[in-house]
């Protein structure tokens, strides 16, 4: 069953590098001012949405049940899966409002959904906070 989440989750992870290597090919900088583009956005929306230690410590208690290093690092994780995606897409000029960012949000969580089964309603947890960040994110997208 745990060989049967990494393969999940490394598909994910393949699908969004095929989708970014994509955008990439088909935007009009060069892919180096391209990706230097997504990162700079990456960075400004992980600003944002950054929240001090003490407050991401009392997210991640109230999606997974506990804080350990392991799970705030996956909280962590699916942030900044959320912020890449919303920078590459905003980087190649798609228009992100707040239904396309609760998609991105869903897909994204959706990916990581067999790596946040242990803990009963963590998906829909995670996908709530996440979502909550929209006003942050539009502030950093513009």
């Amino acid at each position: 069953m745990k060989k049967q989440g990494i393969g999940i989750f490394f598909g994910g992870l393949v699908a969004a590098a095929v989708g970014a290597v994509g955008a990439l090919l088909l935007a009009p900088k060069s892919g180096k001012e391209t990706r230097k583009d997504i990162v700079k956005l990456a960075q400004k929306i992980n600003k944002n949405v950054k929240t001090e230690s003490g407050r991401t410590k009392k997210r991640v208690i109230t999606i997974f049940g506990k804080a350990n290093d392991e799970v705030v690092t996956k909280y962590k994780e699916v942030r900044d899966a959320v912020t890449a995606k919303v920078a590459s897409l905003k980087t190649t000029g798609v228009n992100i409002d707040q239904i396309k960012y609760r998609k991105i949000v869903n897909e994204v969580v959706d990916s990581f959904k067999d790596d946040l089964k242990a803990a009963k309603g963590s998906v829909a947890k995670m996908t709530n906070y996440l979502e909550k960040d929209w006003r942050k994110v539009k502030k950093a997208i513009g």
